[in-house]
Formats: structure tokens, C-alpha cells, sequence
């Protein structure tokens, strides 16, 4: 199914590189819509997500966060830990953006879409399962976190996260920290251990990502984690 997955990206990729005519220094770049055909095979036909493929949630993200994660996987600052499957993915995917002006279309489209609607597959238009099974294998690929979550503990816990993320879960620029309202639990469980374990934020160029490390830190094991993910989906986004 791995072979499936690569072939259909791989397939994907090829026809987006050849569309592309600008050139790397141009100030013009592919229209935001037209490149996004190439993140729809994992993150769905809305952007609403591709749990098998750990793929979160991008629509109505914030544009310069977007823009940050592609800069950060096309210079290889994510996405090379050989446990961040994923992550190595869009590694690879991020070659086909070839210039800025197409980093910032792209990101203003998946910005411009509307966050909550289901999870939609790209190639049948079938509302996808949270629960889909992964088709990549890792020790990550097999969270199971608690199902006891305790979201009035979570909260508590979540007080150190406001400075970055806000007390609503809509991040801040300033602090490179991103909306969290619209990811899913298991994804952010995941993402908060990779920070842990430093298959995330451990590349000295990345500041932000290692101020997330060490705040990870601080929650000392998947109880507390699950917690403070179980508050973040309680926050009612005004």
C-alpha cells in the first residue's frame, strides 16, 4: 500500500513540476489553486485532513505559518528524521514549490478555505474516518494515547502554551505558533512527542521549533499530553 501512496504522490509531483513556468527568482509564481493539487492526494480535496496518511487539517490555517512549514521542509529544517515518515513525505513534495511568489499563492488558498468541514477523500469524495488505519509504519504510527483524557486537568496544563498559542488556540505570528482549534487529537499527540523526542525542533536553525521542544518537555508523559489535547478541543473558537 506504501508503493500505492508513493506512486500516486510521485505521479502527482511529476505533473506539477512540469506546469510550473516561472522561474525561481520570478515574482510571479503557479496560482495558489492550481498548486494545490499536489497537497490534495494526502491533506484531502478541502484540506480538511488525511488521517492514514497523518496528514492534519490545513484550511483556514494561517497563511504565514503555511508559508513557514514549506520554507522549513524545502530547506530541510523538518521533515528528515527517519522516524518522521510523514514528514519525510512533504520533504519531497516541497521541491515542487519552486519560488516564493507560488509559496505565498498556495498558502493564501489553503488560508482562504473554510476550516471544519469533514474529512473528504480526493480521488472518490467519500467522508473520510478519523480512524482510518495508517499505511506508513512507526512506533508513531501506533499512538494509542489515553482514553481517559481529562480536559479541566488539561486545562491547567495548557497555561503555559497561551503565551505562544493564545489562550483561544489561534496562535500568534510573532512566536511562529500556529491555530491548533482545527487539528485533530491524535495529530497533535503526535506532533507534541516528536518535539519531545527531537525528531522535531531539534535543528539549531530552527529557534521557534526549539522553544516548542522544551515547552514539550514539560509535560511529563502521554496522561499529561492527551490532557492538555483533550482541553484544546474544548476551546469554542469566537
Amino acid at each position: 500500500m506504501l508503493k500505492i501512496f508513493f506512486g500516486g504522490m510521485l505521479a502527482t509531483f511529476s505533473f506539477i513540476v512540469q506546469a510550473q513556468d516561472y522561474a525561481i527568482d520570478s515574482d510571479e509564481g503557479v496560482p495558489g489553486e492550481e498548486m494545490f493539487q499536489v497537497c490534495v492526494f494526502c491533506h484531502g480535496a478541502q484540506a480538511q485532513g488525511g488521517p492514514a496518511l497523518d496528514a492534519p487539517a490545513l484550511a483556514g490555517q494561517h497563511a504565514w505559518y503555511i508559508e513557514k512549514q514549506l520554507k522549513a521542509f524545502k530547506s530541510r529544517t523538518r521533515g528528515v528524521h527517519p522516524d518522521d515518515v510523514p514528514g519525510l513525505q512533504m520533504s519531497i513534495i516541497s521541491g515542487s514549490v519552486r519560488n516564493e511568489a507560488t509559496i505565498k499563492n498556495i498558502s493564501a488558498y489553503i488560508a482562504s478555505l473554510p476550516s471544519g468541514a469533514p474529512l473528504e477523500l480526493a480521488r472518490t469524495g467519500e467522508v473520510a474516518s478519523i480512524e482510518r488505519p495508517f499505511i506508513w509504519d512507526s512506533e508513531y504510527a501506533k499512538l494509542t494515547p489515553p482514553k481517559d483524557a481529562n480536559a479541566e486537568t488539561g486545562k491547567a496544563l495548557y497555561a503555559t502554551c497561551t503565551t505562544c498559542h493564545g489562550a483561544d488556540g489561534q496562535g500568534n505570528q510573532d512566536f511562529g505558533a500556529p491555530k491548533l482549534t482545527d487539528l485533530t487529537p491524535k495529530y497533535m499527540h503526535r506532533q507534541i512527542q516528536y518535539f519531545q523526542d527531537g525528531v522535531r525542533g531539534a535543528d539549531p536553525q530552527d529557534a521557534q521549533g526549539m522553544t516548542m521542544a522544551a515547552f514539550a518537555k514539560l509535560l511529563k508523559d502521554d496522561q499529561a499530553i492527551a490532557d492538555v489535547v483533550a482541553y484544546i478541543k474544548t476551546i469554542e473558537v469566537k
